[in-house]
């Protein structure tokens, strides 16, 4: 099975958190984020449905074979062959996609909100002016001595 895909998850995420570092309130509804894990989540499977239908995988997953060689070197295997053969398939590459794609946005802009949590939601321009600030205290703090 190829490995699952996580560009357009991390282009999703992105764009998420662009728009809500634009935004006044610096605040995502759980409709948005869900909307967006969502899409994330289509998204990524369909870009994987392309991988795997543009590049199939060439190999199969182990299990237990039973059959004969014949002369030629060819194997006349039963069912076992066959369902180790389809094991780990189309649906389950999709389905993991889905859930990483859905995932991936979901971890990313939650600890985005966490991080502007806990940091208190500064803006820009207060962070600059208390740098100003200790800046002309430690000028004035020189100009003494």
């Amino acid at each position: 099975m190829p490995t699952t895909p996580i560009i357009i998850p991390l282009i999703v995420a992105g764009v998420t958190l662009g728009s809500l570092l634009l935004s006044q309130t610096r605040k995502i509804s759980k409709k948005k984020l869900l909307t967006a894990s969502l899409v994330s989540g289509l998204l990524n499977s369909a870009n994987a449905y392309l991988v795997y239908t543009l590049a199939p995988p060439t190999t199969f997953t182990r299990g237990t074979f039973t059959g004969t060689f014949t002369g030629g070197g060819a194997f006349t295997g039963g069912g076992a062959f066959r369902a180790a053969a389809g094991a780990g398939g189309e649906n389950s590459f999709l389905l993991s996609s889905f859930i990483t794609g859905f995932l991936i946005v979901l971890a990313i802009v939650v600890v985005a909100l966490a991080y502007v949590r806990f940091r208190g939601g500064k803006p820009e321009e207060a962070i600059e002016t208390d740098q100003t600030e200790t800046d002309e205290i430690e000028e004035s703090k020189l100009e003494e001595t």
